[in-house]
């Protein structure tokens, strides 16, 4: 039984600021799909998801609350959208210590900070370490100092009279988060395409499903089913073909490289 295949490329984007549909027009009058099937040959593009989007997921802002003299200070921090890691965020959040002052210089002339954001593979969790804000300036290995400007600078609000948490500790402290950390938006995505009539979905449109393999970020995402999964589509004359990928919440993804290559074959009912 013969199969013919449509392509579908970067030049078929739809541009809605997701680069994650495709349309594509057929040249001169329109295609019969009476009595024909579908499947997914290939899908190739890169992984390019940011898992830090203020629009997309909501996820790009922050507090932390530091002690100062007698009470506490709040320092927010905003991440620009991008792709991060844990030790990403973790400078991110001693850059803005360092910026609010929030510090203590060691004897080497390193910056010390009492929080530090890590993975915990073990818990499959997020892990804050915190340790006790010293109410005065500490002594061991020679003389600490304070930053020059700030909130524990000489002219701040030093950390003298407090310490956080709000009882003293003499022993460093760990939080683990309580939701599973995301570090990548996506698990699983799925392909939805308007020729399409599952009967088996809610949405009607589900054409097929897969993940992004070993590929990391920057890297090749290859999809070739070793089977064709054939979908029946919608009997009558269509001038296009609309193919979007959504993410395992029926969540629109967002692509930033738009290199792409779709294959889809199409053959006559068995």
């Amino acid at each position: 039984m013969c199969a013919s295949f449509v392509k579908l490329d970067s030049t078929n984007l739809v541009q809605d600021g997701y680069n994650s549909t495709w349309k594509y027009s057929f040249p001169g009058s329109a295609a019969d799909f009476r009595d024909v099937a579908c499947a997914v040959q290939s899908i190739s593009m890169y992984n390019s998801e940011y898992n830090i989007d203020a629009a997309q997921l909501w996820n790009n802002s922050f507090k932390i609350e530091v002690p100062t003299a007698g009470t506490t200070s709040v320092i927010s921090i905003t991440l620009p959208d991008g792709i991060y890691t844990y030790a990403d965020i973790n400078r991110s959040i001693q850059m803005a210590l360092v910026n609010a002052g929030a510090y203590l210089i060691d004897p080497s002339g390193d910056n010390v900070f009492y929080i530090q954001l890590s993975e915990n593979s073990v818990y499959y969790a997020a892990q804050f370490d915190f340790s006790p804000t010293p109410t005065s300036l500490p002594t061991a290995g020679g003389a600490w100092t304070r930053p020059a400007t700030g909130l524990y600078s000489a002219g701040g609000s030093r950390t003298d009279c407090c310490t956080y948490p709000s009882t003293s500790a003499t022993v460093a402290s760990a939080q683990l988060s309580n939701i599973i950390p995301q570090i990548h938006p996506t698990s699983s995505y799925i392909v939805r395409c308007d020729l399409i009539k599952n009967e088996y979905v809610a949405s009607g449109d589900i054409l097929s499903a897969f993940d992004r393999g070993d590929a990391q970020v920057g890297q090749l995402i290859s999809y070739k089913p070793s089977q064709y999964a054939w979908m029946n589509c919608f009997d009558g004359s269509r001038t296009s073909i609309t193919i979007g990928i959504y993410n395992q919440n029926d969540q629109k993804v967002k692509f930033r490289d738009t290199s792409v290559s779709i294959m889809l074959l199409l053959r006559p009912k068995k």
